[in-house]
């Protein structure tokens, strides 16, 4: 590698005081555009810090996002945030300690070798005269530091650095002792506390309220905001606002302008016959709207063709804690309290909802316990906004309930995967043909998309489903990584996003890219075993790329080193996240007992994500990942008939136990002086296929269909 990328922030925001903030004595404020929601970006950023100025990580503090003064680095998602965010601050870092030796050796008349250089600070050997970053700081020279766009190999080699230390992961002391605040835990004087009063479903019009409940809310000075069919309660009392939320939503009237789906809402059945949009995806991972290859019939001696179709279920994001927003609407202006992760995005959503200048809307982020995705967190936001709008000059804390958050925000599709292949003798994939039906990913609100926040349909009485247009670029949506990194002789990739379909939908961790890898890498191993093909050879067979087969590799060798439990199996999957960011192997063992269930044992997973920014943070984020991957394939599934949703609580929508957490062992391989690869999603998919693989190991027989529970198993067993 011969030159270091700066990242696509640097482009927005190049003077160095957009990242830079010395107002605190002996500390570096950093102001990044990305959230921290436990995936270990504040540590991250603060340690690529320290490493390159030299200051101690304790003395290294992120700025929460503001919108008011935090550079825009776009939404907190699709594993960018070191590769962006991370890129940007050691590019900053660079140029900081570059500038500054640079200009202390001017301003001292000193050379290098003259002066020590420690924790920020630099002290003349001889005269004892010292001068720091905080001085450097309120300097001209300082303000009109600019951040090149590339480093070269010969600059980046000045600067030695440890690259692997223990640290203290920022917060972590205030969140275990439970002093770390959430926007749930906010408090201020006189302040209301708010619940939305749910209808049944997505297609219930507001009719009336009994007349009683109205006089009876007077009389305990519980407000109700009525909107279209958009219902609030709010009162100075939480108690109060709880007790009476059933009561409320007993006493309406809706009236049921259509049904979730038909009498047939068999979700496969609709996912392959509803109309859809067809694209055909090319190598490279971009859909195009132009004619369908033909699907091919491959007729070579010796090879093999196989077909397989594989489904997965609807999955929601299912936080430990619902959703919450807090907001005060004051001289004209908005202050909004929100966990989401594209606070910059929903402040320009907001502008346009509320028909407002954008410097008269302020969003702070406040993390939400347990909350992170695309859970309700836009939506609360824009809730408690209208609300707040509505009853000004004070405070409004909304809280979803459990209920809220497990039928209202919104999903990650259901998807169906079918897949043809043929297999010559050696290993080598001559024809592969992917095909995925699935709804969209990618309904976030926005300026154009108002109706893509729940509550402004219902108030708006709007009972339209929205027609969503297919997204084009690589890798995006439903799309995501259904170009394999694999160099087949030929593929045919197909994209349908299917209209009509049940349940709101939007972007789930990893978008499609879960159901695409589970599936391919599931089918890999079903061509690889009709030619008895090793599992592992059969992948680097089919790689060009060197990085690719080292994790492999390196797989291979952890997984060799330990004997397989008596009766268990096991089962490996690889991936490179949509084909730019980590690579990622993963190997599961696991028994399966006489009653089908599935017991996890052992996990390996071997990672390439660049250079390490924080080991331990990149082995906390695949081995998390692991765990709600597993918890997808074994457990999770919304459930609905035509009237409702019905996985309402914890007791309808089944999430992995302690007690099914396998041993899982990491393996980091460090890739020093290149690019940052995003590692935050790389694991789900590659945990899919490994799972699925281990099962076709223990049973003798492939189960195709998500969740893996002992009813699916029997299912396709006795099929």
């Amino acid at each position: 590698m011969d030159r270091f990328y700066s990242g696509p922030s640097i482009k927005s925001y190049k003077k160095l005081s957009d990242w830079f903030d010395f107002k605190k004595d002996n500390m570096i404020l950093v102001n990044s555009g990305k959230i921290d929601i436990g995936q270990h970006i504040s540590s991250s950023i603060a340690l690529i810090c320290s490493k390159i100025t030299g200051v101690h990580y304790n003395q290294i503090e992120i700025v929460r996002l503001n919108t008011s003064f935090t550079p825009n680095e776009g939404k907190t998602a699709s594993s960018l945030s070191i590769p962006h965010s991370g890129s940007a601050i050691k590019a900053a870092s660079f140029t900081l300690r570059k500038n500054f030796l640079k200009y202390v050796v001017e301003k001292l008349d000193i050379t290098q070798d003259e002066m020590n250089f420690e924790n920020g600070i630099v002290t003349h050997k001889s005269s004892n005269k010292s001068f720091s970053y905080w001085d450097f700081s309120r300097t001209k020279e300082f303000l009109n530091i600019e951040i090149p766009e590339n480093f070269d190999e010969k600059v980046l080699k000045e600067f030695k650095y440890q690259n692997r230390q223990k640290i203290e992961v920022k917060t972590i002391n205030e969140i275990v002792t439970g002093k770390y605040k959430y926007v749930h835990d906010l408090t201020f004087p006189n302040m209301l506390h708010a619940r939305i009063v749910r209808p049944p479903n997505y297609y219930n019009k507001f009719i009336d309220i009994d007349q009683k409940v109205l006089k009876s809310l007077k009389k305990m000075n519980i407000k109700l905001f009525i909107k279209g069919s958009f219902v609030a309660i709010l009162s100075t009392e939480e108690f109060l606002v709880v007790k009476y939320l059933t009561i409320v939503k007993n006493s309406i009237h809706w009236q049921n302008i259509k049904d979730l789906t038909d009498g047939n809402g068999n979700i496969y059945n609709l996912l392959l016959n509803n109309q859809r949009d067809k694209l055909n995806v090319r190598s490279g991972g971009e859909a195009f709207k132009e004619d369908i290859p033909k699907l091919k019939d491959i007729k070579e001696k010796g090879s093999k063709t196989l077909n397989s179709i594989y489904k997965k279920s609807y999955l929601m994001h299912a936080p430990l804690a619902p959703s919450a927003a807090c907001a005060i609407f004051k001289n004209k202006k908005f202050e909004i309290y929100s966990h989401s992760q594209a606070l910059h995005d929903l402040k320009g959503t907001l502008v346009k909802a509320f028909n407002m200048k954008e410097e008269d809307i302020t969003l702070i982020f406040t993390p939400g316990s347990g909350c992170y995705g695309h859970n309700g967190a836009d939506d609360a936001a824009f809730e408690v906004s209208l609300l707040s709008k509505e009853f000004p000059n004070q405070h409004i804390l909304l809280k979803w309930t459990r209920e809220d958050e497990h039928t209202w925000e919104p999903y990650g599709s259901a998807a169906i995967n079918i897949l043809n292949g043929t297999i010559d003798k050696s290993g080598k994939i001559l024809y592969w043909s992917h095909e995925v039906f699935s709804d969209t990913y990618m309904t976030r609100p926005s300026e154009k998309e108002l109706n893509n926040f729940a509550s402004y349909k219902l108030m708006n009485n709007n009972f339209n489903k929205n027609i969503s247009t297919p997204k084009t670029a690589a890798h995006m949506g439903i799309h995501r990584n259904l170009d394999p990194l694999y160099d087949f002789k030929e593929k045919r990739l197909v994209k349908n996003l299917v209209h009509d379909l049940p349940l709101r939908t939007s972007a789930l961790r990893t978008l499609g890219a879960f159901a695409n890898v589970s599936a391919s890498e599931a089918f890999l191993n079903e061509l690889a075993h009709s030619m008895n093909i090793d599992f592992f050879d059969i992948r680097i067979k089919n790689l060009n790329d060197k990085r690719a087969i080292d994790v492999l590799t390196d797989l291979r060798s952890q997984m060799s080193r330990e004997e397989i439990g008596i009766n268990n199996a096991r089962g490996i999957a690889f991936s490179r996240y949509k084909n730019s960011a980590a690579y990622c192997a993963v190997g599961v063992e696991l028994f399966i007992n006489d009653e089908l269930d599935i017991i996890l044992k052992n996990a390996w997973i071997s990672v390439d994500a660049g250079e390490i920014a924080y080991e331990d943070g990149i082995i906390a984020q695949v081995e998390g990942g692991f765990i709600q991957a597993a918890s997808w394939c074994l457990y999770e599934e919304v459930k609905f008939d035509n009237k409702e949703i019905i996985s309402k609580d914890w007791d309808n929508y089944k999430i992995i136990e302690f007690n099914n957490i396998p041993i899982i062992k990491t393996s980091v391989l460090d890739r020093p002086s290149y690019q940052y690869l995003g590692v935050g999603e790389v694991v789900a998919g590659p945990t899919g296929g490994a799972i699925s693989n281990a099962i076709h190991d223990a049973l003798g027989e492939r189960v195709r269909s998500m969740p893996f529970t002992k009813e699916s198993i029997k299912r396709e067993l006795l099929q």
